[in-house]
């Protein structure tokens, strides 16, 4: 009966036609914000995967296409703010992917040639603007800086990148007025720190600073006021507060947590930290001048089987953690008034081990 309608009626051909392709838009959650974008590194398949969010249910939809090819062995990506572009971290080759993100559906293309870094960037960091992607080379102990062209996406090396840093440095993270970058080292278990100036770094004085055994992840938060870092060896969470004039850092103390963090993020007043070893969630509340740590009722959360990193969600309504093992991304609800984590029951299977997982807003 479709068919012969189509064949009888020009109008009604171009209706259907019209009427088809905006249920199609209204189910890939194209032009309303009812949904988000959520891409993921899959080192193994060399590859990056792309799902659409519900803004409400947190029901995951694989996006058509999925997953798109990357660089060898991407270990970290980066949605950038306008929602065009991606950045992957291709560890094993030594470059940056740019994906660029069709704005119907949220598939990806990659943009050619990619851009070369140093020796195995792990990590990516960019200021919130998206005017500047820091790459952290892990085996050439070095960080690239490179300015985004904003129509383009293309990454172009800023005066004097890369920038040396101490040798085999794991994570990054960059403050949100893109002031100050920090630099996470766990062999020397300290935090390095540079100042940030058009791009270009200089290292803070009087720095590292030492913080727990077997530093793996770290985070700053909204306010500039904190770096926390994830210590899997001791089984805590460092608080460091810094100086809004050098960028300076202070310990203050350092926090249990479950076993082995792998992961900490920031919402609010609440911090949370992912335990790879218990497969829980530690969840914090944060006194705002002194940085003190009390856990909150219900803490530490179950989560699947060990959890190696966590996104938040741009709404502030979920937070997503991601597991090697099990091959998912499962999303868990926030309790905006107590910081309390409830399970959803919403996840994604992977195709193969996730390693990173960025957001678009």
């Amino acid at each position: 009966m479709f068919l012969r309608s189509l064949e009888t009626s020009p109008c009604r051909h171009v209706h259907t036609l019209f009427f088809v392709a905006m249920g199609l838009a209204s189910l890939l959650g194209c032009g309303s914000s009812s949904s988000h974008t959520a891409y993921v590194a899959l080192p193994n398949s060399n590859a990056v995967a792309a799902y659409r969010i519900n803004n409400t249910s947190a029901v995951f939809t694989t996006i058509v296409g999925s997953p798109y090819p990357a660089g060898n062995s991407p270990a970290s990506v980066r949605v950038h703010p306008s929602n065009k572009f991606v950045y992957a971290a291709n560890q094993s080759e030594n470059d940056i992917s740019l994906l660029s993100i069709d704005s119907a559906i949220g598939s990806l293309h990659e943009v050619l040639p990619r851009t070369a870094t140093g020796l195995t960037p792990v990590s990516l960091a960019m200021d919130s603007e998206g005017t500047f992607l820091f790459a952290l080379n892990q085996v050439s102990g070095s960080i690239s800086t490179y300015s985004i062209n904003s129509g383009s996406g293309a990454l172009t090396a800023v005066s004097g990148s890369p920038f040396s840093t101490f040798p085999n440095s794991i994570a990054l993270a960059i403050t949100p007025s893109a002031k100050f970058l920090y630099v996470l080292n766990a062999n020397v278990a300290s935090v390095f720190a540079y100042t940030v100036t058009s791009g270009v770094l200089q290292p803070v004085a009087g720095l590292p600073v030492q913080v727990g055994n077997g530093p793996l992840a770290i985070t700053v938060d909204p306010a500039e006021t904190f770096v926390y870092v994830a210590n899997s060896a001791d089984n805590t969470v460092s608080v460091l507060s810094i100086n809004s004039n050098t960028g300076a850092l202070t310990l203050l103390g350092s926090f249990p947590t479950g076993t082995t963090p792998t992961s900490v993020t920031v919402l609010g007043p609440y911090l949370y930290v992912v335990n790879l070893g218990s497969s829980t969630v530690s969840a914090f509340s944060v006194a705002p001048t002194t940085g003190i740590l009390t856990q909150i009722t219900g803490s530490p959360f179950t989560t699947g089987s060990a959890p190696l990193f966590e996104v938040l969600d741009p709404n502030g309504l979920f937070l997503y953690v991601g597991s090697q093992t099990a091959r998912t991304i499962s999303a868990f609800s926030i309790n905006t008034t107590t910081g309390a984590l409830t399970s959803t029951s919403q996840s994604a299977t992977t195709p193969v081990s996730p390693s990173s997982m960025s957001v678009a807003k």
